[in-house]
């Protein structure tokens, strides 16, 4: 199962959260990103986890 259908299914409100984000910033966000920003909005608690994936260490 894609990571995106997990989401869509794991957090909803999540989700069109981040398409909304994703429409504002006009396509200039990835999905994946739109949607780390979106949960540490919703979440502010697991702001350690929003750059994961967009460091230059990361592999």
């Amino acid at each position: 199962m894609k990571s995106t259908t997990l989401r869509w299914i794991l957090d909803p409100v999540t989700s069109i959260l981040a398409l909304r984000l994703r429409a504002r910033e006009r396509g200039r966000l990835s999905y994946d990103a739109a949607w780390r920003l979106a949960r540490v909005m919703r979440h502010p608690d697991e702001m350690g986890y929003r750059l994961h994936g967009h460091r230059s260490d990361d592999t």
